[in-house]
């Protein structure tokens, strides 16, 4: 199973890609992932073994970007 997704997050976007390369270098069981920014997107791609891999690491990082894009807003 495989998803992608591109999120629009502005000018931090480098700052949001760093912050979750590094969840995604944490691991993972049965799932990769690969995180990195294309100007104001943030592009996550994640391949898991199964669906429910597959969403709970979707919502996870998922989360961690909402969580990130607020952080660096604060700033």
């Amino acid at each position: 199973m495989k998803a992608q997704v591109s999120l629009k997050t502005g000018k931090d976007t480098e700052a949001i890609a760093k912050a979750l390369k590094e969840e995604a270098k944490a691991g993972l069981p049965k799932v990769d992932v690969k995180v990195w920014h294309a100007g104001e997107k943030l592009k996550i791609e994640l391949e898991a073994e199964d669906l429910t891999s597959l969403r709970a690491a979707l919502n996870s990082f998922l989360g961690w970007a909402y969580c990130a894009q607020g952080v660096t807003a604060n700033e």
